[in-house]
């Protein structure tokens, strides 16, 4: 059989109603983008992964999950809002990167597919113009016409048992493909003689509402490996949390209601030992309070953002700012607020007293607690990896 090489167009957009920011959710483990994208990098049949995108936020995890070979298509605001199709996201990115021979829409809400059924639909274009992903249900459908119902796959006085019945197939919506000749033609995503590659009732999970997440999020760590983050070159930003991480989270009220912080000392050091290695600094936090911007100074920081709702996109804008991609931040996080951009930095980290959510996803813990030299433990752990921590352009 003739494999024809596939190309791989993922279209997300920063925008979602049901669930803000959905394309970047943690569900997992990791960000929703990293599953898609890894099953993409690691079918055998694919030439090109392409992820369309409005979002910053979601290029740069793109790009730490899938590493070189994720290539970051520009999507337009007209291709990316709440009434256009998906069609028109693909087109745009097929016409845009001069895309050729086959290609696939790959959708970022299926975060179980595998390698294997993308390999599975590229044998399929080797015999059928068009070929799709699909999943056997075993459901009784009705119509509802004229507020009277009608079975519409089979009669209720001659009801099959289900092993007597094949059911009937749905698509699953992750996969569709077809030739760039027939898309570029039609329009549309799939046409003529149409393949199907059926996959299990896992593969075929959608996320569209929160509590999908949730049984997703289950699904995902009962049944499948973290995509890796594909690390490039030395640490050359480390940014940290404040409260939880250079503090205890303890906080002193005066007589005069006055709000006071406990720093550890320690952890100037290890501020000191990355400066003179070249290696920038900042804080992220979401409090705005002076005692951060008098710790900031005395510590020489590079940068001191201050109330932080959406750590993520100001972990993406510090790294824009100095030129490094996520995959050579380390960033240090103590809470639920910090997963998004634990995640998505190239090296993560959390105290040993951090929330559970946040040790679930750091890719290292040390012992000391937050405001108890933990950053400085950190700094050491970086100093030892065999990544080395420099700085430089």
């Amino acid at each position: 059989m003739d494999r024809r090489p596939l190309n791989v167009v993922i279209p997300v957009r920063g925008g979602s109603k049901g669930i803000p920011k959905k394309n970047v959710a943690v569900v997992g483990g990791c960000p929703l983008i990293a599953w898609t994208v890894a099953a993409a990098v690691g079918a055998t049949s694919v030439d090109r992964v392409i992820v369309s995108t409005d979002s910053a936020e979601i290029a740069a995890v793109a790009r730490l999950y899938g590493g070189p070979r994720v290539e970051i298509h520009a999507r337009s605001a007209e291709s990316a809002t709440d009434t256009a199709s998906s069609e028109s996201a693909l087109l745009e990115a097929v016409r845009d990167l001069e895309v050729e021979g086959a290609v696939a829409l790959v959708q970022a809400t299926s975060p179980l597919l595998s390698s294997g059924v993308v390999d599975e639909i590229a044998d399929r274009l080797s015999t059928h113009d068009s070929a799709l992903t699909v999943v056997r249900r075993h459901q009784f459908l009705w119509a509802d016409e004229d507020a009277e119902g009608r079975p519409v796959n089979y009669s209720p006085d001659a009801r099959p048992r289900r092993q007597d019945w094949s059911g009937h197939l749905i698509e699953t919506g992750a996969v569709y493909a077809t030739s760039v000749e027939r898309l570029l033609a039609s329009g549309v995503r799939i046409g003529g003689r149409v393949g199907l590659v059926e996959t299990d009732e896992a593969e075929a999970v959608e996320i569209d509402s929160p509590t999908d997440l949730v049984v997703t999020d289950a699904l995902l760590r009962t049944h499948r490996i973290r995509p890796a983050k594909v690390r490039s070159g030395p640490v050359r930003l480390v940014v940290t949390d404040v409260d939880g991480v250079l503090t205890d989270n303890g906080l002193t009220y005066g007589t005069v209601a006055t709000e006071t912080k406990t720093f550890s000392a320690r952890d100037g050091k290890g501020f000191q030992l990355l400066r003179e290695a070249g290696v920038r600094t900042a804080l992220l936090t979401s409090e705005d309070h002076e005692s951060v911007a008098e710790r900031a100074r005395k510590l020489r920081v590079d940068d001191c953002v201050m109330g932080s709702t959406d750590k993520l996109a100001d972990l993406v804008m510090l790294g824009a700012r100095y030129g490094v991609p996520l995959s050579q931040i380390a960033y240090v996080g103590d809470d639920v607020h910090d997963v998004p951009a634990l995640v998505a930095a190239g090296v993560s980290g959390a105290p040993g007293d951090a929330r559970p959510e946040a040790t679930d996803v750091a890719d290292h813990v040390v012992t000391a607690a937050g405001g108890s030299g933990a950053f400085r433990q950190f700094t050491d752990h970086l100093f030892a990896r065999s990544i080395p921590v420099r700085g430089g352009v």
